[in-house]
């Protein structure tokens, strides 16, 4: 099916869903120092107009820091992993019913961190994160420390890894949940879903789009098991391809 998606014309009846993160950008060894090819944000307004306004990012980013890098555009977005979710119209919704409790954490989780330098701490609000890109064979000190903070948090948290991170947040919280929740609004409403990801937290993701016929792709050369349909090698010939439907 992904071959059949060579032309703008393939794309009609679809909405596309794309993760930031080691799926549209490169990693870099930390948030910060992602950076933007020239050419994507025109890209991305190209499949907007093609889509009739129905492509949206899905990020563990929060929705701040994800306009922050594709600026001017301002899609639809899930960030924090389903933490927050900004709909076609511009309406922000941000679960915070266990924050109080996660920003608990946070003086603990600081002097941990303390503890192992090259490793970042960041508060997401309904999240927290632990990037070690910059030092990946602290991984397993790292992600003990979040196993135990979260063990007594109690079991309403759950542990997400992701590609050089370990985060703390809801276990009701999840990227899957939160495009259900945007799939439910024009534009995105009776579409095929086309969804891109590159990590375990895109897993249950990938089974959604699966679920309703739609097209899932994993990003990355690593051969984790995945529910994901089809596997590009990088987030390069990710947006080759996306070039390729879009001037198809």
């Amino acid at each position: 099916m992904i071959d059949q998606l060579k032309s703008a014309s393939g794309l009609k009846g679809h909405a596309l869903y794309l993760d930031v993160d080691g799926t549209v950008l490169s990693l870099a060894s930390s948030p910060d120092a992602v950076e933007v090819p020239p050419d994507v944000v025109p890209l991305l307004r190209r499949l907007a107009d093609t889509l009739e306004g129905a492509v949206a990012f899905v990020s563990g980013r929060t929705i701040g820091a994800i306009d922050a890098l594709f600026a001017p555009l301002r899609f639809p977005c899930i960030g924090v992993h389903g933490g927050e979710l900004r709909a076609p119209d511009g309406e922000l919704v941000r679960d915070l019913r266990l924050a109080d409790e996660l920003h608990a954490a946070l003086p603990l989780l600081r002097r941990a961190a303390a503890q192992l330098p090259g490793v970042l701490l960041e508060d997401k609000g309904s999240a927290i994160a632990m990037h070690y890109r910059s030092v990946p064979d602290r991984g397993r000190d790292v992600l003990k420390i979040a196993e135990l903070v979260a063990a007594g948090m109690g079991s309403a948290y759950a542990i997400r890894l992701g590609k050089c991170v370990v985060e703390i947040c809801p276990r009701h919280l999840t990227k899957g949940s939160a495009l259900l929740q945007l799939m439910e609004r024009a534009p995105f409403r009776g579409r095929i879903p086309i969804y891109a990801g590159d990590d375990s937290t895109d897993e249950d993701a990938f089974e959604l789009a699966n679920r309703l016929g739609g097209i899932s792709v994993r990003v990355g050369s690593d051969h984790a098991p995945s529910a994901a349909a089809f596997r590009l090698p990088d987030p390069e010939r990710l947006r080759a391809w996306l070039h390729e439907i879009a001037n198809g």
